[in-house]
């Protein structure tokens, strides 16, 4: 196996958490924004307030909505929230291919997602596929502008998790452009999972499942 370890992206590649457009991820943010009185413009917020870039254009959405940073924080911990209750109750699976690449990778594995750290562990427990990784990391919501500077594709937590796996030539399985960039930025090989065909050419491969994954992986 040319590969000491692998690092997985989770939503979109291990967990279906968009089935519906992350159209669940909305309503928990608009709810929580309800029960507290707070008035905002959701076409703004419903393009994704956690969309990475510089960090101003963030900055600049919550202005323009009168959202403080403690509001943001509160609207994503209803997120999580309610994904880990949604994966309890089996409402958020695993795709279909997740628990056997998992089994039948003989290296190292990782998770690394800008989920929130907090919450990351639970959602494998609840999946059942704790115990198939070894590490794994996402930013923490306890700041959320540090949460932004740790995102991918910021290296540092893909970085961390080879470090914390003790290797040097480890692969990233993502589903978005972050993941390829997050690869590229920490001096690893990417494979970008596209599940409906779409391929993405700053990726050192592009499959359309984690089957086509593990034979790159594996020879």
């Amino acid at each position: 196996m040319k590969y000491e370890a692998v690092i997985f992206d989770f939503d979109g590649v291990l967990m279906d958490s968009g089935f519906d457009g992350f159209q669940w991820a909305f309503e928990a943010r608009k709810n929580r924004a309800e029960e507290n009185g707070w008035t905002m413009s959701w076409e703004d917020l419903a393009q994704g307030i956690f969309e990475p870039d510089t960090g101003q254009g963030v900055r600049n959405l919550l202005e323009r909505n009168s959202v403080s940073w403690n509001q943001l924080k509160q609207m994503e911990e209803a997120v999580a929230d309610r994904k880990i209750k949604m994966a309890a109750n089996n409402e958020i699976r695993l795709f279909q291919d997740s628990e056997e690449i998992l089994q039948q990778l003989d290296v190292p594995v990782a998770v690394v997602s800008n989920a929130y750290n907090e919450y990351l562990g639970r959602l494998l427990e609840e999946l059942g596929i704790r115990n198939y990784v070894d590490f794994w990391l996402a930013p923490s919501l306890k700041n959320i502008e540090n949460y932004r500077k740790r995102m991918k594709p910021e290296p540092e937590m893909v970085e961390e998790a080879m470090e914390e796996l003790g290797a040097e030539k480890a692969v990233m399985i993502g589903d978005q452009i972050e993941d390829v960039l997050a690869a590229r930025n920490a001096g690893i090989d990417s494979i970008y999972i596209g599940r409906n065909g779409d391929k993405e050419s700053k990726a050192d491969y592009s499959v359309e499942n984690l089957a086509e994954a593990l034979e790159i992986i594996q020879n």
